[in-house]
């Protein structure tokens, strides 16, 4: 059985989950994310505010994805989305991005692209 760590336990072996300790602290919402028969395999992030929300899923230290979503009374739809292998990196991205209506903010929604099958 796996016996649970403290925070700094974890910081001290993993310094790169700071970031995660940061936006955990500034409210974001963590959830596990499991398979069918309830092991994890990832974790999921989100913080919604008025106008978006953005949202974190880890699966591992080199599987890594972060968006942000409008909500629908401004547009709806991604308008921002990164993969990576660095977990840093796709938070610092994340959270680097402008409010939707400041300067620089993405606002292109891109189309999801359907699987098409015969």
């Amino acid at each position: 059985m796996n016996t649970p760590i403290t925070e700094e336990d974890a910081l001290l072996r993993y310094p790169e989950l700071q970031q995660l300790v940061d936006v955990r602290r500034a409210g974001w919402i963590f959830r596990v994310i499991e398979d069918e028969a309830h092991r994890l395999t990832g974790l999921a992030a989100s913080m919604s505010r008025k106008q978006y929300t953005d949202a974190l899923f880890i699966f591992d230290s080199t599987n890594v994805s972060g968006v942000r979503l409008l909500a629908d009374e401004y547009g709806g739809g991604c308008v921002w989305r990164k993969s990576g292998a660095d977990l840093q990196e796709v938070v610092a991205d994340l959270l680097g991005l402008p409010e939707p209506d400041e300067s620089g903010a993405p606002t292109l929604v891109t189309k999801l692209r359907l699987l098409w099958t015969p």
